[in-house]
């Protein structure tokens, strides 16, 4: 296979190091398992699709986004119309079993394979006006997202489409426009935001000033993941030995929260340690975007860095108290298996675009 031969292996450890991470967290929040084998399935399905997928070659996947894109679309239709209801949300699709797919996550690579398509097909945009249809690439299963109603994975999108966006050439001055469209569409959005998120957004805002019954009411998940973060001191209190974790006092901590349990057991040192490994990963895959100057290879590396990226600001700023608490996974470290999965698919066709690497990037490159 012509990928093993020229893959950036960097990629892969840095994956697999955030994986063992993942599967040591999971046995602490299950009452200490060390590998359970739950987890330990979905880290086995990740991998078997980073492997097919890197297998299926760059030439099939420069062929395929736009089949991709309208899969993943009537997919999220179709978990609106048919989808299992759980709290109040429609977001995952009954498959065979027990396994479910919740298809916001496999939306997010087709936006991000769609994007690196129609910006390395059309570069350099240089007006507003050369931005709407990609824009509606995003805004749409944004929307759909929105109505699941899903809003953690909807704010996702925005700041991938103004990474690959900026990556494909388009001007500050055109960006900044851009920038302002989603503080004009809030008040739409907050249209499509159920009853229980907008008291979360409210407790986010006013969280210096919550009162005890508060804290421990709609403040809860917020007020336990400082807790928990702040407890753990420079070192730790070990693994599975956390308070918050061991006494179930953290609400999600298996999913959305995972990120105080690190905090907790393993301190400061040992969050930072983390923190500085996924980063790299994010990095890791836009460094190697700058390497190619294959517009697709190029834009879609850099748009699976900035999926990285963006999860990880967002998920662990949501568990610090920097933004409202909106429902983020961390991929391939909370539990979900769609998210797990797709990571996997995102890193094995990210190896599979890299494997026919050209020239070495020079200034040129964006030039041509």
């Amino acid at each position: 296979m012509r990928f093993l031969k020229k893959t950036d292996w960097p990629i892969i450890p840095l994956a697999l190091g955030i994986m063992w991470v993942g599967l040591t967290v999971q046995g602490s929040v299950s009452g200490g398992v060390r590998y359970p084998p739950s987890h330990v399935i979905r880290m086995v399905v990740a991998g078997l699709a980073c492997v097919l997928c890197a297998a299926w070659g760059e030439r099939r996947w420069r062929k395929s986004p736009w089949l991709v894109y309208g899969i993943c679309l009537a997919l999220l239709v179709l978990v609106l119309l048919t989808g299992r209801s759980t709290n109040n949300a429609r977001r995952w699709i009954d498959l065979f079993g027990g396994f479910k797919l919740q298809p916001s996550e496999t939306m997010k690579f087709a936006v991000i394979l769609a994007l690196a398509k129609w910006f390395g097909d059309h570069p350099k945009p240089r007006r507003m006006a050369d931005l709407y249809r990609p824009a509606l690439l995003v805004a749409v299963p944004a929307i759909l997202v929105l109505l699941a109603p899903d809003l953690g994975t909807a704010l996702t999108f925005v700041p991938m489409f103004l990474g690959v966006a900026w990556l494909a050439g388009t001007p500050w001055r055109v960006l900044r426009w851009v920038l302002i469209l989603p503080v004009l569409l809030a008040p739409i959005a907050l249209l499509f935001i159920q009853d229980y998120q907008q008291e979360r957004v409210m407790s986010w805002w006013k969280q210096s000033e919550l009162t005890l019954e508060e804290k421990a009411d709609v403040g809860f998940h917020l007020w336990h993941s400082k807790m928990a973060v702040g407890s753990g001191g420079m070192h730790g209190f070990g693994w599975a030995r956390g308070p918050e974790n061991r006494l179930d006092r953290l609400p999600e901590r298996h999913n959305d929260f995972v990120f105080p349990v690190i905090a907790e057991e393993h301190g400061f040192v040992g969050a930072s340690l983390f923190l500085l490994l996924y980063a790299a990963l994010g990095a890791a895959a836009i460094a190697l975007a700058v390497k190619h100057r294959d517009p697709f290879t190029r834009l879609y590396l850099g748009g699976m860095g900035l999926h990285f990226l963006v999860h990880l600001i967002l998920n662990v700023g949501v568990t610090l108290g920097v933004w409202p608490t909106t429902g983020l996974p961390l991929p391939m470290v909370s539990f979900g298996g769609s998210s797990m999965a797709m990571a996997g698919v995102m890193i094995g066709v990210g190896l599979a675009l890299s494997a026919s690497r050209g020239p070495v990037f020079t200034s040129r490159a964006w030039e041509d």
